[in-house]
């Protein structure tokens, strides 16, 4: 009889651990594709997503992607819903999905370099930020779209070896002022005209033997050329306006 209410307490406890350890387990997400940490500007990303352990409480499904939609394809597809969106943003209803949520994703990484040409003059504008770009952010939410604590984030930065190259050959520039300015004028978007003045400095076997009125006279024109080029931009889109 001993034996028989001993084994009985075991089972018991064994049952318990493994209600607890099911209980404890939370939100799951797998993740099938690669998602490396950096990428390249415009690189088409695929992959899917299995999220399960949702909640009872969960009622929707929010997420968000820094991926653009190719065109004329969807960018995500809720497989179990027989949903397709091109929306960077969408928000599902959990009430008709099983217990597992199935997303396939399909777009490529944001272009932070925005060339524009005008007549002779080339002008790259970058935007700063090249960092905290996200594969996906979601989260749960209740009946009345009050977020859980259940969510995730996969998150990724955008290799622009333009920047990269720059900010080498500046580094290589003694004169604190030329490094400035060097960087100034890359990041009015003359990016040629920066690098090939930063090329010059750095050809010289020493930055101080570079004649200061050559310096002057090629930093004057550069910043002319920087001037017209915004008021003729500018001008463009005016015109544009009144069209």
């Amino acid at each position: 009889m001993i034996k028989i209410n001993f084994i009985l307490k075991i089972l018991l406890c064994l049952f318990l651990l493994i209600i607890l350890a099911q209980s404890g387990m939370g939100m799951q997400v797998e993740v099938i594709g690669d998602l490396p940490d950096v990428v390249e500007e415009g690189e088409l990303i695929e992959y899917e997503l299995y999220i399960s352990g949702i909640p009872q409480a969960a009622k929707f499904l929010s997420i968000d992607t820094d991926l653009s939609p190719m065109r004329d394809e969807w960018l995500y597809n809720f497989t179990n819903e027989n949903i397709s969106t091109r929306s960077t943003d969408y928000v599902l209803d959990l009430s008709e999905s099983d217990e597992t949520v199935h997303i396939k994703v399909q777009g490529t990484t944001p272009v932070v370099t925005d060339v524009v040409q005008f007549e002779d003059l080339t002008l790259s504008k970058m935007d700063s930020r090249t960092t905290g770009y996200a594969y996906y952010r979601f989260n749960m939410m209740d009946s009345d779209m009050n977020p859980l604590r259940e969510r995730d984030t996969n998150a990724f930065s955008v290799h622009v070896p333009l920047i990269e190259e720059f900010d080498e050959k500046v580094e290589m520039v003694d004169d604190p002022f030329l490094r400035n300015y060097l960087r100034d004028l890359f990041n009015k978007g003359l990016v040629n005209e920066a690098n090939e003045l930063a090329d010059y400095l750095n050809s010289q076997e020493d930055v101080r033997s570079v004649p200061l009125i050559y310096a002057a006279i090629g930093l004057i024109l550069m910043l002319i050329i920087g001037i017209i080029a915004g008021i003729r931009l500018g001008n463009r889109e005016e015109d544009d306006d009144y069209e």
